[in-house]
C-alpha cells in the first residue's frame, strides 16, 4: 500500500474542475482513497492531492497526472511528496465535491433569479411603451384615413360636377 501527496502548481488550476478531474481519473484506476483541496503556495494556485492505494495503481495515476491536465488548466509543475496520514475514501470525497458544487450553485441561482426579475420588469416596461406606440400609430392612421376619405368624397363630388357640365 502506497501513500503519496501530489502538489500541482500553476497560473490556473483552481475553479476549472481540476478536483473532479482528479477524482474521476483516480476511480478509473481503482484508487479507493483520495482527497484533493485547493490552496495557494508561493503566490501560485495549487491543488494538493493525497492518495492511498496499490503501488501499481498509484504509479500509473502519478504518470497520468504529470502529463495530462484538464481543459483550461495552466500547470507549471507537479511535485510528488511522501505522505503519512489518513486519506479519505473516494466515495466520501465524491460526496464532498458534490456538496461544494451545490454550495457554489445556490448563490449563482439566486443571482440569476434576481436578474431574471429585473429583466421581467424591463420587459413589462417595454411592452407598455410598445402598446403606447401602437395606440399612437393607430390614432394617427385613423386620422389619415378620415382625411383621405373626405378628400376622396370631395374628388368624387368634383368629378360628378365636371361630368354633369360636360354632358
Amino acid at each position: 500500500m502506497k501513500s503519496v501527496e501530489l502538489v500541482i502548481k500553476g497560473r490556473k488550476v483552481i475553479d476549472i474542475g481540476y478536483r473532479p478531474y482528479l477524482l474521476l481519473n483516480a476511480m478509473y484506476r481503482d484508487i479507493q482513497k483520495i482527497f484533493a483541496f485547493n490552496a495557494r503556495e508561493e503566490g501560485k494556485e495549487t491543488v494538493i492531492i493525497r492518495l492511498q492505494g496499490e503501488d501499481s495503481s498509484i504509479t500509473q495515476y502519478i504518470d497520468f497526472i504529470q502529463s495530462n491536465f484538464p481543459e483550461h488548466a495552466e500547470v507549471e509543475e507537479v511535485i510528488e511528496r511522501s505522505f503519512e496520514g489518513h486519506v479519505m475514501d473516494a466515495d466520501k470525497f465524491l460526496q464532498l465535491l458534490q456538496f461544494e458544487q451545490i454550495n457554489k450553485a445556490v448563490p449563482a441561482i439566486i443571482s440569476i433569479d434576481k436578474k431574471q426579475d429585473i429583466m421581467i420588469g424591463k420587459q413589462d416596461s417595454t411592452i407598455s411603451i410598445l402598446k403606447g406606440v401602437k395606440e399612437d400609430a393607430s390614432d394617427a392612421l385613423y386620422e389619415k384615413y378620415e382625411q383621405l376619405s373626405k378628400e376622396i368624397t370631395e374628388i368624387k363630388a368634383t368629378l360628378s360636377e365636371i361630368k354633369a357640365k360636360v354632358a
